[in-house]
């Protein structure tokens, strides 16, 4: 099959030179070329705090790259099937369901890839965009609009699915060695979870040597075992017997808006160890309101509306709100996992 014949398969915009890309996309050409050329300055670097400590940097594009990301994302990459192992960052797909499928498992193994997004290097990414049935022009402008000093940038819109789309052949290879042995696998970016009703610990070399073998490598620091008795916990949600938030994430909001109430946000600020702002810490607190609401309905609807007593007719509020869509739909550990 053509290349063109299996862009038309995939119904994807079909480019053949670089000045059609540019105006499908709908940019300048000066900006366009300085994008593919010289981008280094269009991103701005932003320090998050972690919960559990540490930070971790996103590099964000400007507005106008944004934009080209973003068409890129909703005309090429959305039309593309990841593997459907793959829940992280997906139409549809959420950290529940990724719990889901490990719901009362008696074994559940839990790992994490090193350095998962700089993994992503800018040979891989146009090697995906060749694939799709790009010429090599083509490919290379794609992938130099998506990377950030040769590798996938935390903060960039088409980071998250491009890591998917990058990840389809190793979640097929470690999906299908699970199937023949009645195990479940899923990928939450970079938390891999498998699980099963009978001892599966005898896996983990086998899938670390499919993990190598894609230049990937694993943080065997936060592999985890879990057997029966044990409190089970995946992508931050309890699946022992059904799906419920950790006491200890409901017990720590409630905690913070009684002190909030007490104090005024300001002085609750001096006394907290928080390091972020108090814009980010706005958004924290939704983000911690919306993941409750997402496994426990009534109760996440609850918290919402504490925080919107608080915080209702202050400008800080929509500031929270709109920072709370970026945080966590990159770093959801901030929520206790």
């Amino acid at each position: 099959m053509s290349q063109l014949e299996e862009l038309k398969k995939l119904d994807i915009p079909v480019f053949c030179n670089l000045e059609e890309l540019r105006e499908n996309i709908g940019t300048n050409k000066k900006f366009f070329y300085k994008v593919l050329y010289s981008h280094n300055k269009l991103y701005k670097e932003i320090t998050i705090p972690k919960r559990n400590g540490g930070n971790r940097v996103l590099n964000v594009p400007n507005i106008a790259l944004k934009s080209m990301q973003r068409w890129i994302l909703d005309n090429i990459l959305y039309k593309v099937q990841s593997d459907p192992s793959a829940t992280g960052f997906m139409p549809m797909k959420s950290i529940v369901l990724n719990a889901s499928i490990h719901l009362k498992k008696k074994y559940i193994l839990k790992m994490d890839i090193k350095d998962f997004f700089p993994s992503i290097d800018f040979r891989k990414v146009r090697s995906l965009f060749f694939e799709l049935g790009y010429n090599k022009d083509v490919a290379t402008a794609l992938a130099n609009i998506c990377v950030f000093r040769g590798q996938l940038p935390q903060g960039a819109p088409t980071s998250p699915y491009l890591a998917n789309l990058v990840c389809r052949e190793l979640d097929k290879r470690i999906d299908n060695l699970c199937r023949k042995y009645r195990l479940s696998y899923t990928r939450y970016a970079d938390d891999i979870t498998i699980s099963g009703n009978s001892k599966i610990f005898w896996i983990k070399g086998i899938v670390e040597e499919i993990i190598r073998s894609y230049q990937f490598s694993l943080n065997n620091e936060k592999t985890i075992f879990l057997k029966p008795g044990d409190r089970k916990r995946v992508t931050g949600i309890i699946v022992n017997e059904k799906l419920s938030v950790p006491r200890s994430v409901t017990r720590n909001l409630r905690k913070e808006i009684y002190f909030i109430k007490k104090f005024g946000l300001e002085e609750h600020l001096d006394k907290n160890s928080f390091t972020g702002s108090k814009e980010q810490y706005i958004a924290h607190l939704y983000g911690v309101a919306s993941y409750i609401k997402m496994v426990e309905l009534t109760k996440g609807i609850f918290f919402i509306n504490q925080l919107n007593s608080i915080f209702s007719g202050n400008e800080q509020l929509e500031t929270g709100k709109n920072l709370h869509i970026e945080f966590a739909s990159i770093d959801w550990t901030i929520f206790g996992e």
